[in-house]
């Protein structure tokens, strides 16, 4: 399933020719030189004792930073923020004036697939986690743009986050995987990685303003890099050899 999202994206991107974001590419091999605390040569000796291919990984990531940005020109126009909506979560911030929480999420997403139950999906989910971890399940099998992250999407303020996800959240502890999000055309699992309060500083609402504002585009272009996908991969061809 991997490989066949892999050769669809890659097909779609050269079909529009979207060029590789070069710098976020190095960039984000930067931040796994410091996760390994190595550099090129040594990040390059880690794939060779481990027998993986190198080049192929990092075409992997350069076709998945050109999907990203492929998904960003076809609907960046339909990015509508409701301004009505974002006022609302706003003043739902500077009504509480306290402290809130934040935590620090990882997440594997993957598309629901017609010729599988969502059951069997989930449960090959959560096999792959007991036998390689999370982060490595997330690599191997997440349609996310996190992926490239081993699934981790940074620190999340609760006020972001829908009631349905944060729901799941407080179930959980640090170091808990949740229960599967299924949704129209994906099941997500979510892995709660830290937490903590912080305390909001209301006297700078453009900033919060701006990080709801962010948080809900990249929402919405992760819906549609998925809804994209599954179209192209219900209109294609596929023979497996």
């Amino acid at each position: 399933r991997t490989l066949i999202n892999y050769k669809l994206k890659k097909i779609e991107v050269e079909k529009y020719n979207i060029s590789t974001n070069s710098a976020a590419v190095a960039n984000h091999l930067n931040n796994f030189y410091l996760k390994f605390n190595t550099d090129l040569k040594g990040f390059k000796k880690i794939f060779e004792i481990n027998n993986i291919d190198y080049d192929y990984y990092l075409k992997e990531i350069e076709n998945e930073f050109a999907w990203q940005n492929l998904v960003f020109k076809l609907y960046a126009n339909k990015l509508e923020i409701n301004d009505s909506d974002i006022d609302r979560q706003l003043n739902e911030i500077i009504k509480k004036q306290k402290n809130v929480s934040e935590y620090e999420l990882a997440e594997i997403e993957i598309l629901i697939e017609k010729d599988q139950s969502s059951d069997q999906q989930i449960k090959e989910i959560e096999n792959q986690i007991a036998k390689i971890g999370f982060e490595n399940t997330a690599i191997k099998f997440s349609s996310s743009p996190s992926a490239l992250e081993g699934g981790n999407i940074g620190w999340i303020n609760s006020n972001a986050i829908s009631k349905r996800i944060l729901d799941i959240i407080n179930e959980m502890n640090i170091g808990d995987v949740s229960r599967p999000l299924i949704q129209a055309n994906s099941i997500t699992f979510f892995k709660l990685l830290n937490k903590k309060s912080v305390e909001i500083d209301v006297t700078n609402l453009d900033k919060i303003r701006e990080t709801i504002i962010n948080n809900n585009k990249n929402d919405m272009l992760n819906l549609y890099s998925n809804s994209h996908l599954s179209k192209i991969k219900n209109n294609a061809y596929i023979n497996f050899k």
